[in-house]
């Protein structure tokens, strides 16, 4: 028996993954193959494609990759399709390439599952009527899509979010803290700038500015970027210096800290550094993020204390880069000032209290006006979007600044009253995803489909 699975982007290719090893463990010698990333290819299942960097949320960016994805990714894998001649074809999300292979898929006589379909977060409207066309089973996180979807005429089947299977925490608070040399007593602030590149270079700036704000105020926070797997620390870095030279952006505070403690203290902080990418040579980190080498770093500390010795300097608060360990951010933050997007659902996981943002390129923010987007959407953030209300404060585009940023946060940082409820309201979202259990109900969904034993 082979079933094909084809994912997009990383949300997709972690329900992919969970699909696959769930697969193997009800059918043990199932032949699992498709398009996904690290995920999917850890789960065992054959790729024909890296879909890591296809995720596009604006027109340009569809219309950039269009060629790729029309005129080499799609008939290959109709080629696929033919010569393989999978028992089951499983979709997860990306409707903008999977709908059109569902099309092919049940034309040709190979039984369709659509996990996730595009919109299943939707309450209402008829968004989606074709799928039902295109489908022979469509398996979704929550009871009211698969409702709407039933309504369409689709066999729609609620089998919960698989997200609660694998969102959890590696280590302890204590551990966490003391990974990246942090006081678990005192506060700790997630920043989640997101996946992509361009959230990255649009969203990142601002989030650290946000911080230096939020030192003003609590003199004692502690903050983390939680850099996404397929992130490297070094190209966070890049956007971090914004220029070539590394040097020019040396954190102040590192550079006082470092003179005033002595090289004892420096040790400590190349300690975390080398513990997040281990390399031959030793590194430091900085207060933005930078890691440059320990002997660089050295003589640009002497370079300038021969320079002036008194100079005031701006102080900026403490800064690690935790890559690879999202959801350790997420359940030991105090706070999240976080990107919108599947982020903002895992964190809801936690219960953990959180700021959504989005900023977006000029041009795509001219896109979004041609559509009229502001109009069509209620809410940017995953929890607010399900609790039908804005139980989350939200920021985006020109309204995202980091002084916004920093007031909201400090709210829930310092208002026990509001951080509690923010956690109530985080809690009753949570349980709409169901129980765990939602890759169990699929396999055996997509196992019943292929109409073998």
């Amino acid at each position: 028996m082979n079933i094909a699975i084809f994912s997009g982007e990383i949300s997709g290719d972690l329900i992919g993954g969970a699909l696959a090893e769930e697969l193997k463990r009800q059918c043990p010698g199932v032949e699992l193959w498709g398009l996904g990333s690290r995920a999917m290819r850890q789960a065992g299942v054959e790729l024909l494609e890296d879909t890591n960097e296809w995720g596009v949320i604006s027109l340009a960016q569809g219309l950039a990759k269009y060629p790729h994805f029309r005129l080499v990714v799609y008939p290959r894998t109709i080629k696929a399709l033919k010569q393989r001649r999978p028992d089951a074809l499983v979709l997860i999300d990306f409707g903008t390439f999977n709908v059109k292979v569902a099309g092919w898929a049940k034309a040709h006589g190979i039984p369709v599952c659509y996990y996730f379909p595009p919109g299943a977060w939707r309450r209402e409207g008829d968004k989606g009527a074709q799928l039902g066309r295109v489908t022979d089973v469509m398996a979704v996180p929550f009871e009211w899509a698969a409702e709407r979807f039933r309504r369409l005429g689709a066999n729609a089947i609620n089998v919960g979010h698989p997200l609660l299977e694998w969102a959890k925490p590696s280590m302890t608070r204590a551990q966490f803290a003391a990974e990246f040399d942090m006081d678990p007593s005192r506060p700790i602030i997630g920043l989640l700038p997101g996946s992509r590149l361009h959230e990255i270079e649009h969203i990142l700036p601002v989030l650290l500015d946000a911080a230096r704000e939020i030192h003003k105020e609590v003199r004692d926070a502690q903050f983390v970027i939680g850099v996404a797997p397929n992130l490297s620390p070094e190209i966070v870095a890049r956007y971090l210096s914004g220029q070539p030279e590394l040097l020019a952006r040396l954190s102040e505070y590192w550079y006082e800290f470092a003179l005033e403690a002595g090289t004892q203290v420096r040790r400590q902080v190349s300690r975390t550094a080398n513990a997040l990418a281990p390399q031959p040579q030793r590194q430091l980190v900085t207060v933005e993020g930078i890691v440059v080498p320990e002997e660089t770093l050295t003589n640009e500390l002497e370079k300038r204390q021969r320079a002036d010795r008194h100079r005031a300097k701006p102080l900026l608060p403490p800064t690690v880069l935790a890559k690879g360990l999202t959801y350790d951010v997420m359940a030991h933050s105090d706070v999240l000032i976080t990107c919108s997007g599947t982020a903002t659902l895992e964190a809801t996981v936690f219960a953990t209290p959180m700021v959504i943002l989005y900023r977006l390129s000029k041009l795509m923010e001219v896109e979004a006006r041609l559509l009229r987007l502001d109009k069509k959407l209620k809410f940017i953030g995953l929890p607010n979007i399900l609790a039908d209300r804005p139980i989350m404060p939200e920021l985006l585009q020109h309204a995202a600044t980091p002084e916004a940023l920093a007031a909201a946060a400090i709210r829930l940082l310092n208002d026990v009253t509001a951080r509690h409820t923010a956690r109530m309201e985080l809690e009753a979202v949570r349980d709409m995803l169901g129980g765990p259990g939602a890759s169990e109900r699929t396999a055996r969904l997509v196992l019943e489909l292929t109409g073998k034993k």
